[in-house]
């Protein structure tokens, strides 16, 4: 079965996670040390220690997803006592990036899609336009109140115009987005704080990224390094990090 890709902020935020487990072991070891040894050689291991996490950080490239029998029993659980969207949004979710069953995530979705909620929609617009099911995404969005005023389904707007080619109403999407989501934020997905924290910087990265890469086809060069080093500032992995001359040599050798 085909391996369906996960949202870049998705792995981003698992690679900090991953990062702070490293630094959690490294922090009670070096507390071990100070209270044995001393100052100075417990921040000495603490100093090389953290060094290795990060390097242990940049170098992880993917994470085992959770077992689908233990999945399935959760989620069939979760979604028999709560009908919430959000909680619809996440099954969805789950159903599509760790079991692989995009059917049954956008039935569900569209089964639910009357509330109008802005997390659903974007998520069913998302996995249809993942799907390559363009009108059906374009459709959803459209239909929905809050299409103008919600950062997530702006975002979604501008995925659709860039697929389809339109980059000047795709940028006006995206920074749209961002604008929306300095004003209001991004609708909370059930996450915890700092998981919700760190998706909200991983996707404002992933937009700034997104209209770097619409300026560098229209030939705007410091319009995209500025958008490229926005998004780089909000991200701790450099391996994340994305620079003009690499994707403008990359766009060269493809046209």
């Amino acid at each position: 079965m085909q391996q369906i890709e996960l949202d870049p902020e998705i792995i981003y935020v698992q690679k900090l996670y991953f990062f702070l487990f490293l630094t959690t072991i490294l922090s009670i070891f070096s507390g071990i040390v100070i209270w044995r040894l001393g100052w100075r050689p417990g921040l000495i291991l603490f100093s090389f220690g953290l060094l290795s996490a990060y390097l242990a950080m940049i170098k992880k490239k993917s994470f085992h997803p959770p077992k689908k029998k233990l999945t399935i029993q959760r989620m069939s659980k979760e979604i028999s006592q709560n009908t919430h969207p959000l909680t619809v949004s996440r099954f969805a979710s789950q159903l599509y990036y760790y079991l692989h069953e995009p059917l049954q995530a956008i039935s569900i979705l569209k089964k639910f899609k009357s509330s109008q909620d802005p997390l659903l929609c974007a998520t069913l617009a998302e996995i249809l336009l993942k799907e390559g099911r363009v009108k059906e995404a374009s459709a959803i969005l459209d239909s929905n109140p809050y299409t103008l005023i919600d950062p997530l389904l702006l975002a979604s707007q501008g995925h659709i115009f860039r697929q389809t080619g339109k980059t000047l109403e795709a940028i006006k999407m995206y920074e749209r987005s961002l604008r929306f989501a300095k004003e209001v934020g991004f609708p909370h997905n059930g996450a915890n704080w700092l998981t919700q924290r760190l998706l909200t910087l991983g996707h404002k990265a992933n937009l700034h990224h997104t209209l770097a890469d619409c300026y560098l086809k229209l030939n705007d060069l410091p319009t995209a390094r500025r958008h490229y080093w926005a998004g780089n500032l909000r991200l701790l992995d450099i391996t994340f990090w994305r620079l003009t001359n690499q994707n403008h040599s990359i766009r060269q050798k493809t046209t």
